[in-house]
């Protein structure tokens, strides 16, 4: 059992908590009632010497409210930030019926800075719920795996089954993918029980079981490496001015200087900026840079009459290309 990733398994949750999820954006617009969730637990499970798994459960009860992260900024973007380029290579690309399984290298290099690490993409679409579950594994310096950083999202299509709860999770034991993605699943099993999360825990499991299979089956020669892994699980009830492009990239807009409640700037900036991305959407795919921010701008120009309601509640504006939730690069519209 390594601890030293453990404890960073464990300092990712108190880092997760305390900057209010800012590394699980992509939770968003699935109802428009709620612009909160709150995370109930932290669990750290393991398998003991007779291959039982054990669970250490604790309360959190912590609401995060993510109109007021994505719109209000309360973390503000630096205009300094260091430019990263970014390679994607397309690994697989696996579509059974209504699964769809995408799996990346991604390389993040500029003059002084080279990392290569890979990405798991699953979206299942089901007649009662969405599921999507993105997994960033982290490399280490010899090419194998370090960490699993797993943000798990299920989507019930009946608005009386969704919960704007989510449970972080950290797996102690070195797994292969495959094999992580199993005891997140039985994980789940567990919390289910006697619990208000039993209908949405229990069809992740259910996805979880299915998407292990699919590694194992279908991604072998990446399913070798093991190492420990932390996961964020979310039913997915949140509202933010966030724009995603593709499974790749997506568009944050952020105020830096909000003079009006997230609620009233998302009102009255996100109808007018979203058509803006829209007409930019070709060469923030092409670019995911420079060229992306330099269109997004030149469309706020273009659109200044209709943008100005966004103005006065908001008097200044950064935009933001993220690639699997990485800031590439950002620029000052006004």
């Amino acid at each position: 059992m390594n601890w030293r990733k453990t404890a960073f398994g464990v300092f990712l949750i108190v880092m997760v908590l305390n900057l209010q999820l800012i590394a699980a954006p992509q939770a968003m617009a699935m109802s428009t009632n709620n612009s909160s969730i709150t995370f109930r637990r932290a669990v750290v499970a393991w398998y003991d010497e007779k291959g039982k798994l054990q669970m250490n459960v604790t309360w959190i009860n912590k609401v995060v409210n993510f109109t007021n992260l994505t719109n209000g900024c309360p973390l503000h973007e630096s205009n300094v930030t260091p430019k990263v380029n970014v390679s994607v290579v397309t690994l697989y690309n696996i579509t059974e019926e209504n699964d769809q399984l995408l799996f990346f290298r991604l390389n993040f290099y500029n003059s002084t800075f080279n990392y290569t690490m890979y990405a798991l993409v699953y979206r299942a679409e089901r007649s009662q719920y969405n599921f999507t579950l993105i997994t960033r594994i982290l490399t280490d310096k010899k090419g194998g795996y370090w960490l699993f950083v797993n943000d798990m999202n299920i989507a019930p299509k009946d608005e009386n089954r969704i919960l704007p709860v989510g449970d972080v999770i950290v797996v102690k034991n070195n797994l292969t993918l495959s094999e992580y993605y199993w005891t997140l699943n039985k994980v789940l099993m567990e919390l289910r029980k006697h619990d208000e999360t039993k209908w949405i825990w229990d069809r992740s499991a259910y996805e979880l079981r299915h998407l292990s299979h699919l590694v194992k089956l279908k991604l072998p020669e990446y399913n070798i490496y093991k190492t420990v892994g932390i996961s964020i699980t979310m039913d997915d009830s949140v509202t933010a001015c966030v724009f995603p492009l593709n499974s790749l990239i997506s568009i944050k807009f952020i105020c830096t200087q909000p003079e009006a409640p997230s609620w009233v700037i998302a009102g009255a900036c996100c109808a007018s900026l979203y058509a803006i991305v829209i007409g930019c959407a070709s060469a923030c795919v092409l670019s995911g840079g420079a060229a992306c921010i330099a269109c997004i701008a030149g469309g706020v120009f273009a659109s200044w009459a209709s943008l100005s309601g966004c103005y006065g509640y908001c008097p200044s504006m950064q935009v933001c290309v993220y690639v699997l939730w990485f800031k590439v690069t950002c620029g000052t519209l006004w």
